[in-house]
Order: structure tokens, then C-alpha cells, then sequence
């Protein structure tokens, strides 16, 4: 179970489902291309959860310097 100091990795399929999220009718925004390049220089880095929030399955998660918000379902515990 992912909580508060667990250690995280990004699910090896993190850029495909970022990329299934994305409308193909609409394509990618800034942002959304931002994300998807954050992602790639993330994936195989272990993290650490910092925050977890009850409400919603979101945590925030450091690699190093970077902080991210991202939901549980895109994380494996190492």
C-alpha cells in the first residue's frame, strides 16, 4: 500500500497511458507535452511520497529535486 515515505517508481507503461489520456482528436497542449517529458525523465528513478491525499488517490511524490503530483495507479512500490 502507497503512503506517506514509501518508496515509488513510475509504472513502466506511464507514457502510454499519458498518451491514451490524451483525446486524438484534440492533441497534445504545452503542458500535456511538458508532462509527458517530465515523465520520460523520471521513469526507472526511485521517488519518495511526500503527501498522500485521502480524498482522492493522488500522492506527491520527490525524485531528487523534482516534485510531482500523481495518482497511485501510475506507481509501483520498490
Amino acid at each position: 500500500m502507497i503512503k506517506k515515505g514509501s518508496k515509488v517508481k513510475l509504472r513502466p507503461d506511464v507514457l502510454q497511458r499519458h498518451a491514451r489520456s490524451v483525446p486524438a482528436h484534440a492533441g497534445y497542449t504545452k503542458e500535456q507535452f511538458e508532462w509527458r517529458d517530465t515523465l520520460r525523465k523520471l521513469r526507472g528513478k526511485t521517488g519518495t511520497v511526500t503527501r498522500t491525499f485521502p480524498s482522492s488517490s493522488h500522492v506527491n511524490v520527490k525524485f531528487g529535486k523534482t516534485l510531482i503530483g500523481i495518482g497511485k495507479s501510475q506507481l509501483v512500490e520498490v
